[in-house]
């Protein structure tokens, strides 16, 4: 137990002074790493993928009373270490899988359960082998007794999504040709309009009192989507207001177009970090297909959908209500 604590200690001190200015290797990514499922029909008989792009530090897995710590070499000769696969088959499925994870750069990323991230990141299409993908970066929330493990944290805003792809009035699919980022002093939400002329909002549809909700923004942002162009980056401010509202977002086109803002600011005193940034990508062969999210009277919570880069979602996928916004005038009355 000793030996465990010292080599953590000095994996932590290793990360400092990699990151001082004096040794800095400025190509290394400050991308913080990530927890991502990957398994066919259940939990049990697929696996779970620790990442990150600047090289893993240590991984501490707590499976109930079980407890274990891998680190990895953080040396500058060191043989970087940038993946590691988890099986679940050899955890107790019964209890909470725990994962806190230090990056080579000195971010981290952690999961209370990682049971509970599986079930909710992936989306299957009924009669079809296709299974999206989902990330989101979820506000940080700094009021006391709030828990700010994107894994657990409570939402209680309308849930929603908007694909890429909708079908309009007619029942024929549309493409998204515009996207309106609604940006103010935090992320107010979005909306997508479609070739067809219609629109629908990431976010609100209606006001408590029934009324269409019209999203504000005073550093709104839109841009065209041509067709062949997809969206290859979206980078999430976390941190708004400290009580779970997004501060800002970015998206990124493959035609290299960026968009946005992610309203680097000070805010109640406390210093804008790294941290407070979530980077969405696509994985290998994947695209962004959609978003999807949380939202009140702001963002609270915002992601993409992700599919396969070649192939063409079924037309049962577009009448899936997970992959719609729908939300009844009287949704919150009746929340």
């Amino acid at each position: 137990m000793r030996i465990s604590t010292i080599r953590q200690r000095g994996i932590h001190q290793a990360v400092r002074r990699r990151r001082s200015k004096q040794i800095a290797i400025p190509t290394r990514s400050i991308e913080a790493p990530s927890i991502t499922p990957h398994f066919s029909d259940d939990i049990g008989s697929g696996t779970i993928v620790v990442e990150c792009k600047s090289g893993l530090a240590q991984i501490k897995i707590i499976n109930g009373e079980t407890t274990e710590t891998l680190s990895y070499d953080c040396s500058l000769s060191g043989q970087k270490t940038c993946s590691v696969t988890i099986v679940p088959e050899d955890f107790d499925q019964s209890k909470p899988l725990c994962l806190e994870v230090l990056g080579y750069n000195g971010r981290i990323k952690r999961c209370s359960d990682a049971w509970k991230l599986t079930i909710r990141d992936v989306i299957r299409i009924p009669k079809s082998k296709i299974i999206l993908g989902k990330e989101s970066a979820i506000g940080i929330d700094l009021r006391p007794g709030h828990e700010n493990d994107e894994a657990d944290a409570k939402l209680d805003g309308h849930k929603w999504a908007v694909m890429l792809n909708e079908k309009g009035a007619d029942g024929k699919l549309s493409r998204a040709k515009t996207i309106d980022l609604r940006l103010g002093a935090i992320l107010d939400g979005a909306v997508v309009y479609y070739e067809d002329g219609h629109s629908t909002p990431c976010g609100l549809r209606y006001t408590p009192s029934g009324s269409k909700f019209h999203f504000g923004g005073g550093n709104s942002q839109s841009f065209h989507m041509p067709s062949g162009v997809d969206i290859v980056k979206v980078e999430v401010n976390r941190f708004g207001w400290g009580n779970r509202v997004l501060g800002g977002i970015t998206m990124t086109l493959s035609n290299g177009t960026k968009t946005g803002s992610l309203n680097k600011h000070r805010a109640a005193g406390r210093m804008f970090g790294n941290n407070d940034i979530k980077v969405l990508e696509a994985g290998v062969g994947e695209k962004i297909v959609g978003f999807y999210g949380s939202s009140s009277h702001y963002t609270e919570e915002f992601g993409i959908i992700t599919g396969p880069k070649d192939v063409e979602l079924p037309a049962q996928a577009y009448d899936m209500p997970e992959l719609r916004n729908i939300q009844r005038r009287d949704w919150a009355r009746n929340k």
